[in-house]
């Protein structure tokens, strides 16, 4: 018999159990909030053990540190998570990491980074908590962006969306023949302190080739991102994927339809307009 902290449960009165990454602000923390509300048990994790520290007293929430780039910190949350609850029902691979510089300067060590997380992260929660899922049962959900559409120039992280969605649809086919669903999250711009940083009009280039250019895209930006979605209106999605019996294969939210327009543009065209625009608003 295991001793529980005052906000776990014991595993046999637990329905439904989800595990979420990056679940520490922004939108993590309003997934985890969704979930909470509709009777889920939570596992709330994030890279940033002082994220959590608000949740940690929340009824039927885990908090645990976990950061996704760590082998071993996921496989060592995997076992806490089997230890204390035995299966999980739902996985939300949310953790992702955002900026704006120029891909062709930054290097094989900083997309790294990047990719460590938005890309990698994905393979390393399927790796070790989808034997968590009973046979024939389980979710794995995974937060894109619609920025995967238009890999734009200095938008390492619409790179990472587009390589994120190649790795995804390997996962998803291979999970399926297990009985396990993978449903993929593609919502536009979210109101969060990240995005609000990244969208900071005075963010400058120091020591490039492109501090001109990179001045004239800042300033288009504000357009490129649209409105702004509450992290609450993509958290109720990604629930109702979650507990859909007959989900979509993929869920839109927030999507700008410039963006949109952009993406069905041949690929010369959509160049030339990109590149055009920068040229233009050099200060």
């Amino acid at each position: 018999m295991h001793a529980y902290p005052p906000s776990l449960q014991k595993p046999e009165a637990i329905e439904k159990r989800v595990l979420i990454t990056g679940a520490g602000r922004g939108l993590g923390r309003a997934i985890a909030t969704a979930f909470l509300e509709a009777g889920f048990f939570v596992v709330a994790t994030d890279a940033d053990e002082n994220l959590l520290s608000e949740l940690k007293a929340r009824q039927n929430l885990m908090a645990l540190k976990m950061d996704v780039t760590s082998a071993d910190e996921v496989e060592k949350c995997a076992k806490t998570v089997r230890k204390n609850l035995g299966t999980l029902d739902v996985v939300v691979s949310n953790a992702g990491i955002f900026d704006f510089y120029p891909v062709s300067e930054a290097g094989a060590e900083r997309l790294s980074a990047m990719f460590a997380v938005n890309v990698f992260g994905l393979a390393n929660l399927t790796k070790f908590f989808t034997p968590l899922m009973p046979d024939g049962q389980g979710c794995v959900i995974a937060i894109s962006s619609e920025s995967y559409r238009v890999p734009a120039p200095f938008q390492p992280y619409a790179v990472s969306k587009q390589a994120l969605e190649a790795v995804y649809r390997a996962i998803k086919t291979e999970l399926s023949l297990k009985g396990i669903r993978c449903i993929l999250i593609r919502p536009g711009a979210i109101k969060t302190k990240i995005l609000e940083e990244a969208l900071r009009p005075d963010r400058r280039l120091t020591d490039s080739i492109f501090d001109k250019e990179f001045s004239a895209f800042v300033k288009t930006v504000p357009a490129y991102i649209g409105k702004t979605a509450e992290p609450a209106g993509v958290a109720a999605l990604v629930l109702k994927a979650a507990t859909s019996k007959r989900p979509k294969a993929v869920y839109n939210i927030n999507h700008n339809p410039a963006v949109k327009l952009l993406s069905l543009l041949p690929s010369r065209l959509k160049h030339f307009l990109i590149t055009r625009k920068l040229k233009q608003d050099k200060p």
